[in-house]
């Protein structure tokens, strides 16, 4: 993965993933504490919870390999809700290296709640510090957040920033960053039947964005995947909100107020399935889920309508 001082479209991008960001080094404030209280009856002492907090420790107290360590070889990484795209995945370790060692560098701190412990899913909401998100003063950015461990190893982990978090950001964000480019009408030719990919704990989608307005036929291929289930969702959404929003509100327990599901689908590992259904109106949006445990894997869009 580039980091970001490589360019600055992926500055941003890690500014805002982690938790992340280049500006110069801020003084650092006290040290924050990791909070360990956890409801629903579980222990503090609970093995897997433990390994959560064991790597917040490690990476508050600046131990890159330390805190990595805690991670599976093949772990993979989700980060929900923020520039540029809304889902940003990495893989192994060594994809989160980067920006472990940019929190570092930032003064980076975070506080860890655990919230409850299911099987091999541990649930826990998040405060985060850094000197970027710091000087914009959105510092604290919060997060809910699920880990999965196996083996004494982190190998899946999701972060998803809070709609009040993604909030304040935003236009902080926007205040100190060039507006993009109005992006010209798409040229792409109107169709009415897409294949969607899920493989490699995501979604993907290579063809047209433009959908003919009716009947959509939708192809989904989970063949490669062993997850329990897949799921995809259509969304319409209000015009003052985006993708960022929609996905930052993919924590919730049921779709926010201000979007329209119009698919609920679900397929199993190594299969394949048609659905279909009616195109009244663009944006479109589509995001992609997994469980166990349930989260946003992916997400594809704005389809715009003809």
């Amino acid at each position: 993965m580039k980091t970001c001082l490589k360019n600055l479209v992926v500055l941003f991008l890690a500014l805002a993933l982690c938790l992340a960001g280049c500006a110069a080094p801020a003084t650092q404030p006290p040290a924050t504490p990791v909070a360990v209280p956890v409801t629903g009856g579980e222990k503090a002492d609970n093995p897997l919870a433990q390994v959560v907090l064991d790597m917040v420790e490690r990476l508050n107290a600046g131990d890159l390999e330390g805190s990595l360590g805690y991670f599976a070889d093949d772990a993979i990484t989700y980060f929900v809700g923020l520039p540029p795209t809304g889902m940003e995945i990495y893989r192994g370790k060594d994809g989160i290296r980067p920006i472990w060692d940019d929190c570092i560098k930032n003064h980076f701190k975070m506080e860890v709640e655990i919230v409850s412990v299911s099987g091999e899913v541990v649930n826990a909401r998040s405060k985060t510090w850094h000197d970027f998100t710091r000087q914009l003063g959105v510092a604290p950015n919060e997060f809910i957040e699920a880990y999965v461990v196996k083996d004494g190893k982190i190998a899946l982990y999701s972060s998803t920033i809070t709609g009040e978090a993604l909030a304040k950001f935003k236009p902080a964000l926007a205040a100190v960053m060039p507006p993009e480019p109005t992006a010209a009408p798409s040229t792409d030719t109107p169709v009415s039947e897409i294949t969607v990919m899920i493989a490699d704990g995501t979604c993907s989608y290579t063809g047209s964005l433009v959908l003919q307005a009716g009947e959509i036929k939708v192809n989904v291929d989970a063949s490669a995947e062993t997850q329990k289930a897949y799921g995809l969702t259509f969304f319409n959404l209000k015009a003052d909100k985006d993708l960022l929003d929609l996905m930052a509100a993919t924590s919730e327990s049921v779709p926010p107020a201000w979007s329209n599901m119009l698919t609920e689908w679900q397929v199993g590992p190594g299969a394949s399935r048609t659905y279909s259904f009616t195109a009244k109106q663009g944006p479109l949006y589509l995001v992609c889920w997994s469980k166990p445990p349930d989260l946003a894997v992916g997400n594809v869009g704005p389809f715009e309508v003809r």
